[in-house]
């Protein structure tokens, strides 16, 4: 991959380079095999794409993201917050509300669109994600393509709202907000792709055509779990002065 002018030029051993405009991409996902330019890399750092790295097993090992040049306010109350000696706690209720209040509007979705929930299984959803101890929440699995994205997804929405992928507490521990995001990005993904959480199978071309189609979706949910944040942080830094 290396930059040629305003895009992105794919060079594949025995094929027709390809042209990709960067007024066109919202972000990159690259497996193991990619050979990236430093010009490539530059660019997309300029024009803040973030670039998803996979490893062999499709599952995302790291990425790159432009410097966050405009905070936003969000960004101002989470510093904040994290300076207190409990932020961890609180952070760990919001995600755990707000895992609950995915499943229970994706039963409400379908309770309006007239497709049972069986009660057991709803409660055994209920019982691994919510009632397990957070360091054994159920991770759901990752797929090259699903995975990937979900990640990108998110890196592209924390930046176009001035916030980092990271932030550190005041003892050193780290609030992985990106990788929080992409996992309750997975389960709302998985509830409404297939009913119970089971795992994602099929091509390439195909997933990322479900994807896509999710997308608009995905991008609401995104905002919501933002706002809810800042809310929720906001509330509690106000309780104590």
């Amino acid at each position: 991959v290396n930059a040629d002018g305003p895009a992105l030029r794919v060079c594949i051993v025995g094929k027709t380079p390809l042209r990709y405009p960067f007024a066109r991409i919202a972000r990159v996902i690259a497996g193991p095999r990619v050979e990236w330019q430093a010009t490539a890399l530059a660019a997309c750092q300029h024009e803040g794409l973030p670039i998803v790295f996979l490893n062999a097993a499709g599952v995302p090992t790291g990425y790159l993201q432009s410097v966050q040049g405009k905070t936003s306010r969000l960004h101002s109350v989470l510093e904040e917050m994290l300076g207190r000696p409990d932020w961890a706690m609180h952070y760990s209720h919001w995600l755990r509300a707000e895992r609950m209040n995915l499943l229970q509007a994706w039963r409400r979705a379908r309770q309006a669109a007239g497709k049972d929930v069986i009660e057991d299984d709803f409660r055994e959803l209920v019982r691994q994600h919510i009632y397990r101890p957070e360091t054994e929440t159920l991770d759901l699995p990752p797929h090259s393509i699903e995975a990937g994205a979900l990640t990108a997804c998110t890196l592209q929405t924390l930046h176009l709202a001035g916030l980092q992928p990271r932030y550190w507490g005041g003892h050193g521990e780290p609030l992985e907000l990106a990788a929080d995001l992409a996992r309750l990005l997975g389960l709302v993904l998985h509830l409404e792709m297939h009913g119970m959480g089971a795992s994602l199978h099929g091509e390439n071309a195909a997933l990322l055509r479900v994807l896509h189609s999710f997308g608009a979706r995905l991008s609401e949910h995104l905002s919501h779990l933002l706002g809810s944040l800042h809310c929720r942080f906001k509330t509690q830094l106000e309780t104590w002065f």
